[in-house]
């Protein structure tokens, strides 16, 4: 029975050992089973200050607002790097190489009160002053809404940015968690509007709510790649994940690895106990 009992063993511990080399990790894309890497048309040279450097070798015309990105040009990554060491050493400055922050998302703070005549049974005004909230991979930044209910976050990379508001006790965010995805290209965003309300009774038909401008709130938890304000579809961006980012999910755990696991951790002590049995008789 032991001698059975040993061959079983040494092959599952086999098994165990052949595990890695048959069941493969789990790679996001299609068809070759990997992402792509970062867009190298994304990249830029910049000073000390943050200014782009406009440089041949780039997909980038100009800086700022009148920046212009042309995305049938293909950069040479290590081109790019000399141009911006050359440009450096003739500045006698200090320049990098990074990826492209010009994004600009921008949007209003919504305050709503109880009004039997405005859509839904509430009335949005803009409210001032309230602290709003944004928060992407690594950073979270703030700011208080401008005295018309506005706010604004420039200098923004590729990635999703997540909107909420910091309010008192009494009062409790409509439309929390708001996704905006941004490619780090100079374009803006508008139309976010972030909504709330004070007192225990909470609005019933949130999708009715609107702005004082008819603009609709997205509703909690939204994510959108391009905000477009229309009289008949102001959530019409396509939903994505974070753009010009490339590398491996995390491999996820099979149902054999799982088994085989549990047969392991069974296996081991009844191994040992047969052993330690064996000793005992001799």
């Amino acid at each position: 029975m032991s001698h059975f009992f040993g061959k079983w063993l040494g092959l599952v511990v086999a098994l165990a050992l052949l595990l890695p080399f048959v069941v493969n990790p789990v790679y996001a894309g299609d068809p070759d089973k990997t992402v792509g890497g970062i867009n190298p048309n994304h990249y830029v040279c910049v000073d000390n200050k943050g200014n782009i450097v406009d440089l041949d070798n780039d997909a980038i015309t100009g800086d700022g607002d009148s920046a212009t990105f042309d995305p049938d040009v293909t950069i040479d990554l290590d081109e790019l790097e000399e141009e911006c060491e050359d440009a450096a050493d003739n500045e006698n400055d200090n320049f990098n190489v990074e990826l492209i922050r010009r994004s600009r998302l921008e949007g209003y703070v919504v305050e709503f009160h109880v009004d039997p005549g405005a859509p839904g049974g509430w009335r949005g005004v803009f409210s001032r002053d309230v602290p709003v909230f944004i928060t992407g991979p690594g950073f979270e930044v703030f700011k208080g809404s401008d005295k018309d209910g506005s706010f604004y976050f420039d200098n923004l990379g590729a990635g999703p940015v997540t909107f909420n508001l910091r309010l008192p006790a009494d009062a409790h965010a409509i439309n929390p968690n708001v996704t905006v995805v941004t490619d780090g290209l100079p374009n803006t965003t508008s139309g976010i509007y972030l909504g709330f309300y004070r007192g225990e009774v909470a609005p019933s038909d949130v999708e009715s709510l609107t702005g004082p401008d008819g603009v609709p709130l997205p509703p909690a938890n939204f994510i959108f790649n391009e905000f477009i304000a229309s009289d008949t579809d102001p959530f019409s961006g396509e939903v994505s994940g974070m753009p010009s980012v490339g590398g491996v999910l995390p491999p996820q755990t099979s149902i054999f690895s799982i088994v085989l696991a549990v047969v392991l951790l069974i296996a081991l002590p009844l191994a040992g106990a047969v052993k330690l049995g064996r000793n005992r008789s001799d």
